[in-house]
């Protein structure tokens, strides 16, 4: 039970097949967030620390449900299923999924408590927050639940909010909408056309223009990178465009060199 109601670990086991896997997750998502938000935002570590870690941990007990059902329950659904546990663990989670839920809930509204003693958001932070992972949970059931094409907007959906949920309940409008537009530029965009080109969406053309993927991220990158500089040349443009870009291009270049030296082999899944 513990391997199915843990924060983090079922996204661990059944997605993170090596250490460069697990590596490459912190470093575009919660170390990423982290410099955006403390780094280039000038959000306070020692207020805000503690908060940036609980809504990490809230965000992973429901969006890990949307994988377990996933991996349990639509791959029935599926013509070519992407079988990414055990057998012994589908049936597990198929006896067990009422209880795995119930559970993972219980452990939410436990740091929803936490968070309400020590008074480290306002109760409308608090229901917000609520309504949002309400959200979030319907948008992955929704994602679940439809098998065709448009699951390429769903799954756009679920990665923006992903990445919103940490910068809203920390900066909430402080600067705008830019944070936001940032973001959005900075993954979700590219890791829905990563998306798009799986096979199951059967998008030969697409496929085709995009090519390897470690190639486009690093082509993206340099472009964004390009556009920046040109816009920043002609117009002005916030430097944190740059940061953004800078933190994205060294990563993917650097892959995409080992890759290219044989130092480094993905995981095909």
């Amino acid at each position: 039970m513990f391997k199915f109601i843990a924060p983090f670990n079922y996204l661990y086991f059944s997605r993170l097949r090596i250490k460069a896997e697990v590596y490459s997750l912190i470093y575009i998502y919660p170390l990423f967030l982290a410099v955006f938000l403390f780094g280039f935002y000038g959000v306070s570590i020692h207020e805000q620390g503690v908060l940036f870690i609980l809504i990490l941990v809230m965000w992973m007990l429901p969006y890990e449900i949307g994988y377990i059902v996933n991996d349990s329950i639509t791959i029935n659904k599926e013509r070519y299923p992407n079988l990414r546990i055990p057998a012994d663990d589908i049936n597990y989670i198929s006896k067990n999924l009422p209880s795995i839920v119930a559970i993972r809930l219980s452990f939410l509204g436990a740091i929803i408590g936490v968070i309400i003693f020590t008074n480290l958001m306002e109760w409308r932070q608090i229901v917000y927050c609520g309504l949002y992972l309400a959200l979030i949970s319907i948008a992955f059931q929704l994602h679940n639940w439809i098998r065709s094409r448009y699951n390429v907007l769903t799954y756009f959906v679920l990665c923006v909010l992903k990445y919103w949920f940490p910068v809203y309940f920390l900066l909430d409008f402080q600067f705008g909408f830019e944070p936001y537009i940032i973001l959005l530029f900075s993954f979700p965009i590219l890791r829905t056309i990563e998306h798009s080109v799986k096979p199951k969406y059967e998008m030969s053309s697409l496929q085709e223009l995009i090519g390897p993927l470690d190639t486009f991220r690093a082509v993206y990158y340099g472009i964004g990178l390009l556009s920046i500089g040109v816009a920043g040349f002609f117009w002005g443009i916030n430097s944190i465009w740059l940061y953004v870009f800078i933190y994205f291009f060294l990563f993917r270049a650097g892959i995409f060199l080992m890759i290219k030296s044989g130092v480094y082999r993905r995981v095909v899944s």
